[in-house]
Protein backbone atom coordinates (compact mmCIF):
# COMPACT_ATOMS: atom_id res chain seq x y z
CA UNK A 1 0.00 0.00 0.00
CA UNK A 2 2.94 2.72 0.93
CA UNK A 3 4.57 1.78 -2.50
CA UNK A 4 1.13 2.44 -4.21
CA UNK A 5 0.56 6.03 -2.66
CA UNK A 6 3.89 6.65 -3.18
CA UNK A 7 3.76 6.23 -6.49
CA UNK A 8 0.85 8.22 -7.01
CA UNK A 9 2.57 10.98 -5.17
CA UNK A 10 5.42 10.61 -7.88
CA UNK A 11 3.20 11.17 -10.95
CA UNK A 12 1.27 13.81 -9.48
CA UNK A 13 4.26 15.68 -8.53
CA UNK A 14 6.19 14.96 -12.36
CA UNK A 15 2.46 15.84 -14.15
CA UNK A 16 3.55 19.46 -16.54
CA UNK A 17 2.41 22.80 -15.03
CA UNK A 18 -0.71 23.41 -16.96
CA UNK A 19 -2.48 20.18 -15.48
CA UNK A 20 -1.21 20.34 -11.62
CA UNK A 21 -3.67 20.88 -8.88
CA UNK A 22 -5.36 24.47 -7.81
CA UNK A 23 -3.45 26.15 -5.37
CA UNK A 24 -6.15 25.54 -2.73
CA UNK A 25 -6.13 22.22 -3.48
CA UNK A 26 -2.11 21.35 -4.04
CA UNK A 27 0.20 20.40 -0.60
CA UNK A 28 2.30 22.98 0.16
CA UNK A 29 5.90 22.28 0.49
CA UNK A 30 9.03 23.77 1.95
CA UNK A 31 10.10 24.77 -1.57
CA UNK A 32 9.29 24.89 -5.36
CA UNK A 33 9.34 21.07 -6.50
CA UNK A 34 10.25 20.28 -9.52
CA UNK A 35 8.15 19.35 -12.00
CA UNK A 36 8.93 16.81 -14.68
CA UNK A 37 8.49 18.04 -18.87
CA UNK A 38 5.88 15.77 -20.98
CA UNK A 39 8.92 14.84 -23.02
CA UNK A 40 9.14 11.93 -19.53
CA UNK A 41 6.37 9.64 -20.90
CA UNK A 42 7.76 6.83 -17.80
CA UNK A 43 7.40 6.97 -13.66
CA UNK A 44 10.95 6.33 -13.81
CA UNK A 45 12.13 8.77 -16.64
CA UNK A 46 9.75 11.55 -14.76
CA UNK A 47 11.50 10.40 -10.95
CA UNK A 48 14.83 10.66 -13.16
CA UNK A 49 14.26 14.33 -13.84
CA UNK A 50 13.02 15.12 -10.64
CA UNK A 51 15.93 13.58 -8.62
CA UNK A 52 18.02 15.32 -11.04
CA UNK A 53 16.40 18.79 -10.51
CA UNK A 54 14.57 18.64 -6.89
CA UNK A 55 16.92 21.02 -5.35
CA UNK A 56 17.50 23.52 -8.08
CA UNK A 57 15.30 25.88 -5.96
CA UNK A 58 16.92 25.14 -2.63
CA UNK A 59 20.41 26.86 -1.88
CA UNK A 60 21.89 24.36 0.10
CA UNK A 61 24.93 26.45 0.73
CA UNK A 62 22.54 29.09 2.80
CA UNK A 63 21.72 28.46 6.53
CA UNK A 64 18.95 25.91 6.64
CA UNK A 65 15.62 28.26 8.38
CA UNK A 66 13.83 25.49 9.48
CA UNK A 67 15.25 21.59 10.24
CA UNK A 68 11.62 20.44 10.11
CA UNK A 69 11.01 21.67 6.57
CA UNK A 70 14.29 20.51 5.21
CA UNK A 71 13.71 17.27 6.65
CA UNK A 72 10.53 16.99 4.94
CA UNK A 73 11.62 18.17 1.38
CA UNK A 74 14.45 15.33 1.93
CA UNK A 75 11.71 12.68 2.75
CA UNK A 76 9.96 13.58 -0.05
CA UNK A 77 13.41 13.44 -2.28
CA UNK A 78 13.93 9.86 -1.16
CA UNK A 79 10.98 8.69 -2.01
CA UNK A 80 11.48 8.98 -5.71
CA UNK A 81 14.35 7.19 -5.17
CA UNK A 82 12.40 3.85 -5.34
CA UNK A 83 10.87 4.59 -9.13
CA UNK A 84 14.27 5.86 -10.25
CA UNK A 85 17.23 4.34 -12.42
CA UNK A 86 19.80 3.23 -9.46
CA UNK A 87 22.95 5.61 -11.35
CA UNK A 88 20.68 8.77 -11.05
CA UNK A 89 20.12 8.28 -7.76
CA UNK A 90 23.56 8.10 -7.13
CA UNK A 91 24.57 10.96 -9.31
CA UNK A 92 22.13 12.86 -7.37
CA UNK A 93 22.93 12.41 -4.08
CA UNK A 94 26.64 12.75 -4.64
CA UNK A 95 25.85 16.50 -6.72
CA UNK A 96 24.02 16.83 -3.01
CA UNK A 97 26.65 16.78 -1.06
CA UNK A 98 29.31 18.22 -2.90
CA UNK A 99 26.90 21.42 -2.84
CA UNK A 100 26.43 20.96 0.74
CA UNK A 101 30.23 20.96 1.82
CA UNK A 102 30.29 24.83 1.40
CA UNK A 103 28.00 24.67 4.55
CA UNK A 104 29.33 22.25 7.37
CA UNK A 105 26.40 22.79 9.40
CA UNK A 106 23.94 22.10 6.60
CA UNK A 107 26.16 19.40 5.70
CA UNK A 108 25.62 17.77 8.77
CA UNK A 109 21.82 18.51 8.92
CA UNK A 110 21.98 16.58 5.45
CA UNK A 111 23.91 13.89 7.38
CA UNK A 112 21.00 13.86 10.06
CA UNK A 113 18.11 13.97 7.92
CA UNK A 114 19.42 10.87 5.87
CA UNK A 115 20.07 9.01 9.21
CA UNK A 116 16.40 9.67 10.40
CA UNK A 117 15.27 8.51 6.44
CA UNK A 118 17.01 5.94 5.36
CA UNK A 119 18.75 4.10 8.24
CA UNK A 120 16.93 4.55 12.21
CA UNK A 121 13.50 3.01 13.20
CA UNK A 122 12.17 6.46 11.81
CA UNK A 123 13.02 5.67 8.26
CA UNK A 124 10.88 6.22 4.98
CA UNK A 125 12.38 2.87 3.76
CA UNK A 126 15.32 1.13 4.24
CA UNK A 127 18.26 1.02 1.88
CA UNK A 128 21.93 0.23 2.76
CA UNK A 129 23.05 1.27 -0.77
CA UNK A 130 21.20 4.17 -0.81
CA UNK A 131 22.17 5.61 3.14
CA UNK A 132 25.85 4.45 2.44
CA UNK A 133 26.50 7.17 0.02
CA UNK A 134 25.66 9.68 2.34
CA UNK A 135 27.86 7.83 5.00
CA UNK A 136 30.26 7.86 2.48
CA UNK A 137 30.93 11.54 1.50
CA UNK A 138 30.51 12.68 5.16
CA UNK A 139 33.28 9.68 7.06
CA UNK A 140 35.58 11.11 4.28
CA UNK A 141 35.38 14.97 4.78
CA UNK A 142 38.10 16.23 6.24
CA UNK A 143 36.23 19.72 7.18
CA UNK A 144 34.25 17.91 9.52
CA UNK A 145 35.40 16.85 12.97
CA UNK A 146 37.22 13.84 13.79
CA UNK A 147 34.51 12.16 15.78
CA UNK A 148 32.00 13.07 13.42
CA UNK A 149 33.88 10.81 10.91
CA UNK A 150 34.83 8.19 12.69
CA UNK A 151 30.78 8.32 13.96
CA UNK A 152 30.00 7.99 9.97
CA UNK A 153 32.86 5.13 9.44
CA UNK A 154 31.85 3.01 12.21
CA UNK A 155 28.49 2.89 10.73
CA UNK A 156 29.59 2.27 7.10
CA UNK A 157 31.90 -0.77 8.84
CA UNK A 158 28.81 -2.22 10.32
CA UNK A 159 26.74 -2.34 7.84
CA UNK A 160 29.97 -3.44 5.32
CA UNK A 161 29.90 -6.92 7.81
CA UNK A 162 26.43 -7.73 7.17
CA UNK A 163 25.62 -6.50 3.68
CA UNK A 164 22.48 -9.46 2.59
CA UNK A 165 23.34 -11.82 0.37
CA UNK A 166 26.62 -12.02 1.33
CA UNK A 167 28.47 -13.99 4.09
CA UNK A 168 27.96 -12.82 7.17
CA UNK A 169 31.74 -11.71 8.92
CA UNK A 170 32.21 -13.95 11.37
CA UNK A 171 32.40 -13.43 15.40
CA UNK A 172 33.08 -15.10 18.71
CA UNK A 173 30.45 -16.81 20.17
CA UNK A 174 30.10 -17.55 24.26
CA UNK A 175 28.68 -20.67 25.14
CA UNK A 176 26.70 -20.85 28.36
CA UNK A 177 29.46 -23.05 29.80
CA UNK A 178 31.78 -20.24 29.27
CA UNK A 179 33.61 -21.91 26.25
CA UNK A 180 34.17 -20.37 22.90
CA UNK A 181 33.51 -20.71 19.41
CA UNK A 182 33.52 -19.20 16.43
CA UNK A 183 29.87 -18.35 14.16
CA UNK A 184 31.39 -20.29 11.43
CA UNK A 185 31.73 -22.98 13.10
CA UNK A 186 28.70 -23.84 14.16
CA UNK A 187 27.34 -24.14 10.18
CA UNK A 188 24.81 -26.01 9.78
CA UNK A 189 22.47 -27.67 6.57
CA UNK A 190 19.34 -25.62 7.65
CA UNK A 191 18.22 -21.75 7.90
CA UNK A 192 19.25 -19.72 10.67
CA UNK A 193 16.99 -17.51 12.65
CA UNK A 194 19.55 -15.08 15.32
CA UNK A 195 17.52 -13.66 17.70
CA UNK A 196 19.71 -10.75 19.01
CA UNK A 197 18.84 -9.13 22.25
CA UNK A 198 20.17 -7.35 25.47
CA UNK A 199 18.86 -6.51 28.95
CA UNK A 200 15.36 -4.94 29.00
CA UNK A 201 11.37 -4.97 28.60
CA UNK A 202 11.62 -4.78 25.07
CA UNK A 203 13.94 -8.41 25.22
CA UNK A 204 12.31 -10.61 27.50
CA UNK A 205 8.38 -9.93 25.91
CA UNK A 206 10.57 -10.27 22.24
CA UNK A 207 12.02 -13.11 23.67
CA UNK A 208 8.90 -14.78 25.25
CA UNK A 209 6.64 -13.78 21.83
CA UNK A 210 9.45 -15.57 19.60
CA UNK A 211 9.65 -19.05 21.61
CA UNK A 212 5.44 -19.61 21.91
CA UNK A 213 5.05 -19.18 17.93
CA UNK A 214 3.68 -22.49 16.97
CA UNK A 215 5.04 -21.97 13.41
CA UNK A 216 8.70 -21.49 14.55
CA UNK A 217 8.39 -24.44 17.02
CA UNK A 218 7.09 -26.40 13.90
CA UNK A 219 10.10 -25.57 11.76
CA UNK A 220 12.71 -26.38 14.55
CA UNK A 221 11.12 -30.02 15.48
CA UNK A 222 10.76 -30.70 11.53
CA UNK A 223 14.80 -29.64 11.48
CA UNK A 224 13.99 -26.67 8.87
CA UNK A 225 15.28 -24.08 11.26
CA UNK A 226 17.30 -23.41 13.95
CA UNK A 227 17.51 -20.18 16.20
CA UNK A 228 20.84 -19.04 17.52
CA UNK A 229 20.07 -16.50 20.16
CA UNK A 230 22.77 -14.01 20.91
CA UNK A 231 22.86 -11.92 24.71
CA UNK A 232 24.80 -9.20 23.53
CA UNK A 233 25.91 -8.66 26.71
CA UNK A 234 29.11 -9.70 28.72
CA UNK A 235 29.53 -13.46 29.62
CA UNK A 236 28.03 -14.48 33.18
CA UNK A 237 26.80 -18.32 34.13
CA UNK A 238 23.37 -18.82 33.72
CA UNK A 239 22.53 -16.28 31.06
CA UNK A 240 20.49 -18.39 29.26
CA UNK A 241 18.95 -20.15 31.71
CA UNK A 242 15.53 -18.17 30.56
CA UNK A 243 16.05 -19.43 27.33
CA UNK A 244 14.17 -22.46 25.37
CA UNK A 245 16.06 -25.87 25.61
CA UNK A 246 15.67 -25.89 21.67
CA UNK A 247 17.47 -22.79 20.50
CA UNK A 248 21.67 -22.28 20.70
CA UNK A 249 22.18 -19.54 23.61
CA UNK A 250 25.27 -17.90 23.23
CA UNK A 251 26.52 -14.38 23.82
CA UNK A 252 28.49 -12.14 21.91
CA UNK A 253 30.08 -8.58 23.21
CA UNK A 254 31.89 -8.43 19.48
CA UNK A 255 28.60 -8.91 17.88
CA UNK A 256 27.23 -5.51 19.69
CA UNK A 257 30.43 -4.33 18.13
CA UNK A 258 30.27 -5.52 14.89
CA UNK A 259 26.61 -6.03 13.89
CA UNK A 260 24.10 -3.44 12.13
CA UNK A 261 21.44 -2.72 14.40
CA UNK A 262 18.74 -0.84 14.09
CA UNK A 263 16.15 -1.66 17.33
CA UNK A 264 16.49 -4.28 19.67
CA UNK A 265 15.08 -7.23 19.82
CA UNK A 266 16.01 -8.11 16.20
CA UNK A 267 16.83 -11.24 14.13
CA UNK A 268 18.64 -11.92 11.20
CA UNK A 269 17.99 -14.81 8.98
CA UNK A 270 21.38 -16.50 7.48
CA UNK A 271 21.24 -19.86 4.89
CA UNK A 272 23.29 -22.45 5.33
CA UNK A 273 26.37 -21.33 4.45
CA UNK A 274 26.34 -18.48 6.37
CA UNK A 275 25.07 -16.17 3.70
CA UNK A 276 22.90 -13.14 5.21
CA UNK A 277 19.24 -13.19 3.51
CA UNK A 278 18.10 -10.42 5.78
CA UNK A 279 18.33 -8.31 8.33
CA UNK A 280 16.86 -6.33 11.32
CA UNK A 281 13.36 -8.13 11.43
CA UNK A 282 11.46 -7.42 14.46
CA UNK A 283 9.79 -9.72 15.94
CA UNK A 284 6.61 -9.35 14.73
CA UNK A 285 7.76 -9.47 11.35
CA UNK A 286 9.53 -12.39 11.29
CA UNK A 287 5.88 -13.79 13.24
CA UNK A 288 3.96 -12.68 10.00
CA UNK A 289 6.94 -14.01 7.57
CA UNK A 290 6.51 -17.45 9.07
CA UNK A 291 2.93 -17.90 8.76
CA UNK A 292 2.78 -16.99 4.89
Amino acid sequence: MKRILSAIVALILSLPAMTVMSQDEAPKTPFAYPVAPDTCSTLESRCNYICQHFWDNYDISKPIASDEDFLRAFRDYIEFFQYAHRNVVLSSIADLMNKARSNTPNLLKVGKAAELSLFFPTAVYYSDEVYVEFAKALASNNSLKKEVRTYYADQLSRINSCQEQKPLADIDLVMPDGSKQKLSAMSDTTTTVMFFYADGVDSSIGRTRLSADANLESLIDEGVVRVISVYLGKYQPGFADAMPAKWVNVCSEQALETYDFRALPCCYIVDSNQVLLTKNLSVDELKEGLTN
